[in-house]
């Protein structure tokens, strides 16, 4: 099966998260779930493996580009590895996260900085979404929509004396 056949007959399973829109040289992979596209040229795919997650019962699949990128399709929809570029290393940060994780720690850290004395808590959240954003556009995913909301729990941290240094 060719790597293009691979990706098409994934994206049509019910587990799949992410829809295939295919064109002439490629695709367009689709997460309903975070509305984020992909542009996937079928040339630039280097290998497509279905594999099995220890932690979930659904199989994901991964693609490895030729430039060296990897992303995983998967029952939460896109998954990839996390960028510690800009934050430094991060004590039990998660090796591979998607976007349902943004939301998440997101809504975490408003809870918390609602909370007295609990923005050390908040801060933690806010480095994971800020290597989860990193990661994501590492693997060509746009991040603009997330941005603002990361921006505005940093100036809260900021507001309230804390920084990223």
């Amino acid at each position: 099966m060719t790597n293009k056949e691979k990706v098409l007959e994934f994206t049509r399973r019910p587990l799949s998260a992410v829809v295939a829109m295919e064109d002439p040289h490629g695709a367009r992979l689709y997460e309903p779930g975070s509305n984020k596209e992909l542009a996937v040229i079928w040339d630039e795919l280097d290998q497509v493996e279905e594999k099995k997650n220890a932690q979930r019962s659904a199989p994901y699949l991964l693609l490895v580009f030729q430039d060296g990128r990897q992303l995983a399709l998967a029952d939460v929809g896109f998954a990839f590895a996390p960028s510690t570029v800009n934050t430094g290393p991060l004590p039990d940060l998660p090796p591979v996260l998607c976007f349902r994780d943004f939301r998440q720690l997101t809504s975490g850290a408003c809870g918390l900085l609602s909370e007295k004395d609990r923005e050390r808590e908040a801060l933690a959240a806010v480095m994971v979404c800020i290597a989860l954003l990193d990661g994501a556009r590492a693997v060509g995913l746009a991040v603009d929509r997330e941005e603002p909301q990361l921006e505005g729990l940093l100036r809260q941290l900021e507001d309230r004396g804390l920084s990223l240094s």
